[in-house]
């Protein structure tokens, strides 16, 4: 069973890049598959089955969003399809609340559409939102993030309708009976996690037995990425089993029967309260099916539950293959259960307490590899090692976390006195961002899908072939790492695109030096933007990253990409507070902070630079204490000008007119108009100008003001909302050549 379901989730995936489809071809290649009555047969009919199921549902080929201006706002019937969770990203003294949800229709300008799309409902703060199942209607826009144009590009985001007032929202159906009782489940539960204060164990908690991360540290997220480990924050198949077991034990007494419908009890109202999460729902069919199977006296087949599941996951919705949730919990069950199993009794030698949890380790790890490691672009090698450790301990804090859940319903008085207990258990997932990264021996590599499953396949080859077959996937191995690495590189200068934000990464072969890193009030802008983007650059290793001023879109970055590569050191300027970025830079574990001032100067390779601003007791405003920086190789110079506006420039004026005259300037604080006086583009005189700011972003940068200013000197420019990543070569015959990778948008 479990390989039709393949075929008929890789047939729905295929089928969102397909440019036509024609449904009486595939209904023909079914029949004609199933005629077979041969095992390719099935699997054929299978896979259009898949294609078929997603055209249907999901309207292919086309946009649905077609007919839509985005620009404007819509009308939209949603339908709450997930519990809620509080919002980081809502400003103000609420907080908001936000849950995916499906749109059921959009009507704008007297045109009604019916798009099957799913979304991420954000709402303001205030009361509670109305419950998991309700439809809503709702006057918002419709957005998503535009994605990033680097070498490497990465995608746009997911939709997102946000509500910017209650007074724009009404009920257009109330939930269901079931999802009532799940939403009645859930509200209850989440009242008692909101007792007592909020702790590192309390987080962790919510994580495990609710499946929401939202309140986890992202240090400690960034830390179980680098170690392999983060696949523990996911509720799926150990949970369902903690319930189920403790189900089991706890009504020892009645008849075997009666234990069994209870355990089937039991794993419905868990995955009521959790919601429908794919990795969830995958492990409750699964137990319902050997729950199932035990109570009309058969043995479990777990690898056909685990087809079944995946086609009635892909079925349901066909876009779930989409989602990384489902492909990730699909391919490491698979490998525990097909991977595991052989690879155990090729390690027999080993004692069995350690063969077999290793084995289910590797088997899990290397089947998720052509999943994880385009999309995370990281190795972890000892994982299957930390797992050993680190899986016993998660069942351990998860049954604490449950335990506690149970009596914060009953006594939440007596559940905050307990809150140490939880904090003890979460103790040790905060241990990886207590060293570098180098300490947990990652691997980033830049690869594509079609090299990251030629990597699994030689990886299989290795492990489970004969020795012959083996070597030569051994050898295959060493091939693939040497096509994989950098190429020589001479010296470069890239303003890499970051959104709104600044990153410009000034290179020589394999030194290199990071001056600013964009940043995100929420979620994890080094390992979803920068990570990839310098990989694609050839770089591994930072010598150092340089932070002109705190401001988040320019220091976040910064202290997200330490999780992840090695750094030399952390420059700075001077009289910064030992708090926020500033303060987690400065105290990044193993790496010196070095502060720099007007006259100082320093070098990476053949980059020669010197610092022009702030002088060490400068007092004003954090703009204009940005670091200022010129820097010079092969007979070239840039001006590199953090936010600094017109008070630093004049200054500048005054004390270094000489030396801002350059040939590349970097338009200080995205184009503002704050910044970038006639006076200061005279005495800069570049020959390139260059702006980093985010596509449609909301300071409306560059400021037409200056982009003026720069067509009347005659200043070609380049920006990164338009043109993506800027790479700039120079020579040693002093020519200076563009790239533009990403370009056009």
């Amino acid at each position: 069973m479990f390989v039709p379901a393949l075929a008929l989730a890789l047939g729905a995936g295929v089928s969102f890049e397909l440019p036509s489809i024609s449904l009486p071809l595939w209904a023909a290649l079914a029949v004609l598959g199933l005629a077979l009555r041969r095992p390719a047969g099935f699997c054929a009919a299978a896979f259009s089955l898949g294609v078929m199921a997603a055209a249907v549902r999901h309207g292919l080929p086309g946009d649905p969003l077609a007919p839509c201006n985005l620009k404007r706002p819509v009308e939209a019937v949603v339908r709450v399809a997930g519990h809620w969770s509080p919002d980081p990203e809502e400003t103000g003294d609420e907080t908001g609340w936000s849950a995916p949800a499906e749109v059921v229709r959009l009507r704008q300008d007297g045109l009604e559409t019916e798009p099957d799309l799913e979304v991420l409902l954000h709402v303001p703060g205030g009361e509670e939102p109305p419950p998991f199942g309700s439809s809503l209607r709702v006057k918002a826009y419709l957005a998503r993030s535009p994605g990033f144009a680097n070498r490497r590009p990465v995608p746009a985001g997911p939709w997102r309708i946000r509500v910017k007032s209650r007074s724009l929202m009404e009920l257009e159906s109330p939930p269901g009976p079931i999802a009532s009782l799940s939403a009645a489940l859930r509200l209850r539960v989440e009242a008692a996690f909101r007792e007592g204060p909020a702790t590192p164990g309390k987080a962790l908690a919510r994580a495990l037995v609710l499946g929401d991360a939202s309140a986890f540290p992202m240090e400690w997220k960034r830390g179980l990425r680098v170690t392999g480990l983060y696949h523990l924050l996911s509720v799926s198949g150990v949970h369902v089993a903690i319930v189920a077991g403790a189900v089991w034990l706890l009504a020892g007494w009645l008849p075997r029967w009666l234990r069994l419908v209870l355990m089937l009890v039991a794993i419905g109202l868990y995955l009521m309260l959790v919601g429908p999460l794919p990795a969830l729902v995958r492990s409750a069919v699964m137990g319902f099916l050997a729950v199932t199977a035990l109570l009309v006296e058969r043995p479990p087949a777990a690898v056909n539950a685990l087809g079944w599941a995946v086609i009635l996951l892909v079925l349901e919705r066909p876009d779930v293959v989409l989602s990384v949730s489902f492909q990730l919990t699909a391919a490491a069950t698979a490998g525990l259960l097909i991977a595991a199993p052989p690879l155990a009794r090729r390690w027999n030698s080993l004692p069995r307490w350690l063969a077999a949890p290793l084995a289910a380790s590797v088997g899990a790890q290397l089947l998720t590899i052509p999943w994880t490691l385009p999309r995370f672009h990281l190795l972890s090698p000892l994982a299957p090692l930390f797992n050993l450790v680190a899986v016993p301990w998660t069942g351990l804090a998860l049954g604490g976390s449950l335990l506690w859940t149970l009596l914060a319903l009953v006594s939440p008085g007596t559940a905050v006195h307990l809150l140490p207990v939880l904090d003890l258990l979460a103790a040790p997932f905060a241990w990886p961002v207590r060293t570098g990264p180098a300490a947990w021996f990652p691997v980033p590599m830049d690869v594509s899908w079609i090299a990251s499953w030629l990597l699994a396949l030689l990886l299989g080859l290795a492990l489970f072939a004969p020795r012959r077959l083996a070597l030569v996937g051994i050898g295959g191995l060493a091939v693939l790492v040497a096509c994989h690495l950098p190429e020589p590189r001479g010296v470069e200068l890239a303003m890499l695109d970051v959104g709104q934000g600044d990153a410009i990464l000034l290179r020589d072969g394999d030194r290199a030096v990071l001056v600013d890193g964009g940043g995100w009030k929420t979620g994890d802008l080094g390992g979803r933007v920068l990570l990839p983007a310098l990989l694609s650059e050839g770089v591994r290793r930072l010598d150092a990253v340089v932070m002109t001023h705190p401001d988040r879109d320019h220091c976040g970055g910064l202290v997200d990409i330490a999780a992840y590569l090695d750094i030399g050191e952390v420059w700075m300027g001077p009289g910064w507070k030992d708090e926020g970025c500033a303060g987690r830079l400065a105290s990044l574990p193993g790496t010196p902070a070095r502060h720099l001032w007007a006259g100082k100067e320093t070098a990476v390779g053949r980059w020669r630079l010197r610092v022009l601003h702030p002088d060490p007791d400068e007092d004003r405003g954090t703009n204009e204490r940005s670091l200022v920086i010129r820097a010079e190789a092969l007979g070239r110079s840039v001006l590199l000008t953090g936010d600094v506006e017109s008070w630093a420039e004049m200054r500048l004026l005054s004390c270094c007119e000489k030396e801002i005259r350059v040939d590349v300037l970097k338009v200080a604080h995205h184009g503002s108009y704050t910044s970038s006086t006639g006076s200061f583009l005279d005495a800069a005189h570049p020959r390139l100008a260059l702006i980093s700011a985010g596509v449609d972003n909301l300071y409306h940068h560059p400021s037409p003001v200056i982009l003026e200013r720069l067509a009347e000197r005659s200043i070609p420019v380049l920006r990164t909302d338009r043109d993506g990543l800027i790479l700039l070569r120079l020579r040693e015959n002093r020519r200076m050549e563009i790239e533009l990778p990403g370009a056009p948008r």
